[in-house]
Order: C-alpha cells, then sequence, then structure tokens
C-alpha cells in the first residue's frame, strides 16, 4: 500500500518522531511504501481567497493560482491509499502550515466538487504538544478530512507535558510510543481493507445531507453539474 505523510511542520521534532514511528510499525505490519509532503517546503503560499477554485473549471482547484503547489499535492493525495497526517500543537491549535494546506483544498469539500479518489481513503491523524492544544489541532484536521470524504479516521493526541520525546518520564514515555504503535496498526488494518469496510457514520451523514441540498440548486451550479456527472444525483 502507498501511504501519504503530511509533515505539518518544518521542525524536525516532536511531531516528525509520530511519522516515523507509524512508518515503522506499519512496515512491520506488511507492506507500506511512504510518500512525504513538507510543510511549507511543498505549500509555501497562502491561500488568495479569489475564488477561482470554484468559480472557474471544470473540477475543483483546476484553476488556481497557485497550482504549481496545490496540483501535484493533490496528485499525491489521490495516488495515496490512506494519509498520515501531523500537526504540533501551535497556540492551542493546528500550525499556520497546515491550516494554509487546508485553507487551499477546501474546494474538495463533499459539499462542492470532492475528489472520487477520497472515498476510499482512510487517514490518521496525530497532533503533538509539550502542553495542550492537540485536541482542537486533531478535530480541524478531522473535520477537514471528513469533508473531503475519507472513509475513516483514526485520531492519536500525545501532550507531552515535556520539551521532548527524551525528556518525558519513561513510563509516560513508553505509554504514549505503544499509543502511536496501537492507532498505527489499526490504520494499517483499516488501509488494507478500505475498499471492504463501511465509511463511518459522520461520511454518510455529510454525503446525504448535501446531496439533498445539491438536488436543489441550479441547473447551471457547477457543483451540481459534477455531482451529475459523476451519478451522484
Amino acid at each position: 500500500m502507498l501511504i501519504c505523510a503530511v509533515h505539518g511542520s518544518p521542525r524536525k521534532g516532536n511531531s516528525d518522531y509520530t511519522i516515523e514511528l507509524i512508518k515503522k510499525t506499519m512496515s512491520e505490519c506488511g507492506n507500506a511504501e511512504f510518500e512525504d509532503i513538507y510543510l511549507p517546503k511543498d505549500l509555501p503560499v497562502f491561500c488568495k481567497g479569489c475564488f477561482s477554485c470554484l468559480a472557474r473549471g471544470k473540477y475543483a482547484g483546476e484553476i488556481c493560482p497557485d497550482k504549481q503547489y496545490t496540483h501535484p499535492i493533490l496528485e499525491k493525495l489521490k495516488k495515496a491509499d490512506g494519509i498520515i497526517f501531523t500537526s504540533p500543537s501551535y497556540a492551542l491549535s493546528e500550525s499556520g502550515s497546515v491550516k494554509v494546506f487546508l485553507d487551499h483544498f477546501a474546494c474538495t469539500y463533499i459539499n462542492h466538487r470532492p475528489n472520487p479518489e477520497m472515498f476510499d481513503k482512510t487517514a490518521i491523524i496525530v497532533s503533538t504538544a509539550a502542553g495542550a492544544g492537540t485536541k482542537r489541532a486533531v478535530s480541524t484536521i478531522k473535520r477537514n478530512l471528513l469533508f473531503w470524504g475519507i472513509k475513516r479516521i483514526v485520531s492519536v493526541r500525545i501532550n507531552l507535558w515535556a520539551g521532548n520525546w527524551s525528556e518525558m518520564e519513561d513510563s509516560k514515555r513508553v505509554k504514549a510510543e505503544k499509543q502511536i504503535s496501537k492507532n498505527a496498526r489499526k490504520f494499517y488494518k483499516l488501509t488494507e481493507n478500505r475498499y471492504k469496510i463501511r465509511a463511518c457514520i459522520e461520511h454518510r451523514f455529510l454525503r446525504f445531507i448535501f446531496k439533498g441540498l445539491i438536488k436543489k440548486h441550479i441547473e447551471t451550479n457547477p457543483d451540481k453539474i459534477y455531482w451529475k456527472e459523476h451519478g451522484w444525483i
């Protein structure tokens, strides 16, 4: 299986350590290959809010002033079987690089023009913090991935209460590493069976709600045209 790992910070710190631990655990479970996206290096520009991603083009994001960055990233995400998404907690929430990333791909939400390739993907989200803020960071990322149409999502929050892993109490560090490994194995199993498992209830609820809303759009609405072309309405 091919896994795309989104590094939510340029700092090679606690969040990067979790990615390496997840990769190691998944490789022990079976065949797993990894492709990385590094933020902000691979997406160094803010979303300009020009609305071109939705107002112009056949598919969401086709027309984007930052397409030299967004298109290669989207292709990596579409090609992958699963996604690892990490973010440290900065200012009690996700990192600024992650927020910029999510802003650029809001055009692919279910209520607009989602990528059907996302509907059979799984994801694992990990947020680390020296103190607090992981709950909000994970919540923001999970909400966005659900709106992308991701089928199943595993979440892990690690509050170190220390500057880094080596400064943690031994018992707490071991417990945190076991928690990550356990969820990495769960993520591997879900990804391995991604075509057999049923989507989570939040995913099904969103598709049901937006199907009804999009039916009410005028016939020339780009989102409605897209949904019709894919046979969703």
